[in-house]
């Protein structure tokens, strides 16, 4: 087997939920009135705004709902003598946190408040770090298309028969679907 980096999505896919929901959740419960600030901080791009939110909201990285699937699948390609990437559009603060807490990853990509590391950004980031079809990436949802599209394996996680069949003209595994 050739020993291809595999390239790991966090939210709904690493773990199951998402931390844009989260910390805004969190947020809005200590802060109310900050939701009249959130269309200010959208508009200088979704980074800022996450930027916003992790300056003002601790997240529990040990609490989080983590995928065994994926951290099987994960650990398999370690042993396999795989470098593992946790490559996420949630904000560093929160990738570099929680690939601390599992110690399973070589390296962290994550959006900060310049960059939002999301879809075609996301996808042109690892052709620039791996080369097109040299990573294999593992996601959940329809925006990580154009990221499997240039990836030599698309793996799905936590998935629906509608992103199934929009993939079907790629080399996919389905680890899981959605209940």
């Amino acid at each position: 087997m050739k020993n291809t980096p595999l390239i790991v999505d966090l939210d709904h896919t690493l773990i199951d939920t998402d931390l844009l929901y989260e910390s805004s959740i969190a947020t809005l419960k200590k802060s109310p009135w900050l939701i009249l600030k959130y269309p200010f901080w959208f508009a200088q791009g979704k980074g800022y705004l996450k930027e916003q939110l992790v300056n003002r909201c601790d997240i529990d990285i040990t609490a989080l709902p983590y995928n065994q699937t994926t951290i099987d699948y994960i650990q398999q390609r370690k042993k396999d003598g795989c470098k593992v990437i946790l490559a996420t559009a949630s904000h560093k603060d929160y990738a570099f946190a929680v690939a601390k807490h599992l110690e399973l990853f070589d390296d962290v990509m994550a959006s900060n408040a310049g960059f939002n590391l999301s879809s075609h950004n996301k996808a042109k980031k690892l052709i620039e770090r791996f080369g097109e079809r040299e990573f294999d990436y593992m996601g959940d949802h329809l925006r990580d298309l154009p990221i499997w599209e240039a990836s030599n394996l698309s793996i799905l996680v936590n998935i629906s028969n509608s992103i199934i069949s929009k993939t079907k003209h790629l080399n996919t595994l389905v680890l899981s679907k959605k209940h």
